[in-house]
Formats: C-alpha cells, structure tokens, sequence
C-alpha cells in the first residue's frame, strides 16, 4: 500500500503559531500528537526540519525552505486545501460510506436523516454493493462490510454480530426433500456467496450434542451478490446460509424455510473500517461514532485492530 502524501499544512500551522502548546491550543490537538506528526513528516522528507530544545523550536535550513516555499504558494493551495485543519475538528464535506447491500438499506441508509440533521454540513454518498478487496481505492472514508480487512493498516470496529440460518423455498423442499444430517447437503443444490466476510463453500455446523460438523459443499450457483442470492432463494433454486435479520420477513410469511433448525450455524459479524487512526478527519470521526451507538448492541465489547 502506498503510504499517504503528508498534510503539509498542519506544518504550515504549527510554525505560524510558534510553540507546541499555542498550535496545540489553535488546532485542537494535544502537544504529543502534534509532535508525533512532524517526527513521522520529517521521517517521510528524510529530513530535519525542526530543532527541538525544552524552550521550543526553531526551523533548520532545510525546514525554513520547505516552509517558505509553502507560505509562498498557500494562496494557490487554499482553495484545495479547505482549511483541513478544520475538517480534522469540524465535521464538513463530503462523507462517501461503502455498505453491503442488505445492511445498508435496511438499517444504515434509514439513518441517515439522523446523521445529515446532526451534521449538517456533510454531504453523504452511499454506496451499496459488496465491498471490494480493495475498500479505499475510490476515495472512500468508510466501509461498513462483513469480516475484517485483510489490510493491516485499516482499523476495524466490530459492530453487530447476526445469527445466520441455512433455508430454502417450500417449492425446493417440495422437489427435494430437506436433508435431515449435514452430510446430505452434498444431495442438494447449494447456493454459495463469494465476496469478502462470506462463507463460500464451507459451511460449518454444531449439533445440538456440541459436535461440529464442516462441510464443503458443492456449489449449485455462485454469486458476489447478496441480494441476488436471495432472490436465488425465494426463486427455489437451492439451499443457502443467509443472515436471519436479512430474511426474517420472508421466513415470517413462509416464502423461505429454515433447514436442519436444531443445528446451530455461522454467526456475521459486521465492521466498519476506515483508514488510519492519526489525523482522521472529523466528518469521518462524526460517523464512527453515530453508526456505532446506533448498530452496536450495549453489550458487544469494542474490538479494535490497527
């Protein structure tokens, strides 16, 4: 992964302000996160820019050029640059959140309202689809996805976990008979999820006795789709393991029934994932924290992964 271009006007800002604890005071962060950033700016110049000493700080030769330099042209940059030392404490701009499809229209997109009234300005883009391996190459700030990334660099927050449940249409079950043992899923038309966080052809079960039973199951028809799995379903094409929440009312009108009930099945955790944990700007910060105490059941412990 590349590494990120550096936010030179934070340099820009604690030089003008001319002591830690002044910047400090205008940016809105702590004196120990200011200097870990100039320490990780100068490790990225490879270069000294600032002398420390317990009085202060001075510029070097080389900090004073790259600091001329860039007060020379901050009035071609303010345009882009926004005032972004702002974002990093204000939540404003635009806000792009990736979720997979169910989740997103069910239960993230109807909040929204909540959030735009709280944050009024950020403007949002929500993005349903199963999330890609790559999450951010299209500038996304948040991904709301099943599993965790396999990028280590990204932070992952477990927001809820949903029991899932292996069903089928009645007009399956009327052509083929449910299987009473897991070992019969191989006699039956399995419909497999292949994206990120999904379970794919291997399935695991425990009996009600505590056994485990994993099966890999010949795939009937595959999709990255999660709602296209579904409708697989409700057409009668095979058997499938769907999240109980995200069919719940199609097993409530009998359109989808459960298959081996006393069988306990994989639980879905969900994430969301943003990128990073220094600098993250404010409207990302804002979001975090709103879909966590709306999704995050009381009782889930946060569980956090650089």
């Amino acid at each position: 992964m590349m590494k990120r271009t550096p936010d030179f006007s934070l340099f820009l800002a604690v030089v003008k302000a001319g002591t830690l604890s002044e910047a400090s005071r205008v940016l809105g962060m702590s004196a120990a996160a200011i200097s870990k950033y100039l320490t990780q700016l100068e490790q990225h110049m490879k270069l000294r820019l600032l002398a420390r000493s317990a009085r202060g700080f001075h510029l070097t030769e080389h900090g004073r050029e790259l600091f001329e330099s860039l007060d020379h042209m901050l009035p071609e940059l303010t345009p882009i640059l926004g005032e972004p030392m702002s974002r990093l404490d204000h939540p404003t701009g635009t806000l792009k959140v990736v979720s997979s499809i169910a989740l997103g229209r069910h239960r993230v997109a109807p909040l929204l309202s909540e959030f735009s009234a709280r944050y009024p300005e950020v403007s949002i883009q929500l993005q349903l689809g199963d999330a890609p391996e790559d999450l951010f190459r299209s500038g996304v700030d948040v991904v709301i996805s099943p599993g965790e990334p396999i990028d280590q660099s990204l932070v992952a927050r477990r927001l809820i976990t949903h029991p899932c449940c292996l069903c089928a249409a009645p007009d399956y079950l009327a052509r083929r008979p449910a299987p009473a043992h897991p070992r019969e899923l191989h006699q039956h038309d399995c419909l497999i999820l292949d994206c990120h966080g999904a379970f794919r052809d291997r399935w695991v079960l425990r009996d009600p006795r505590g056994g485990t039973h994993t099966i890999k199951v010949a795939p009937h028809k595959i999709t990255d789709n999660s709602e296209q799995l579904k409708q697989w379903l409700l057409d009668g094409h095979g058997l499938a393991l769907k999240s109980e929440w995200d069919i719940a009312e199609h097993l409530r009108r009998g359109e989808l029934v459960k298959v081996l009930p006393d069988y306990e099945m994989p639980r879905l955790s969900f994430y969301v994932i943003y990128g990073g944990r220094q600098l993250i700007p404010a409207k990302t910060r804002a979001f975090v924290q709103f879909i966590e105490n709306q999704l995050r059941p009381r009782e889930d412990p946060e569980r956090l992964r650089a």
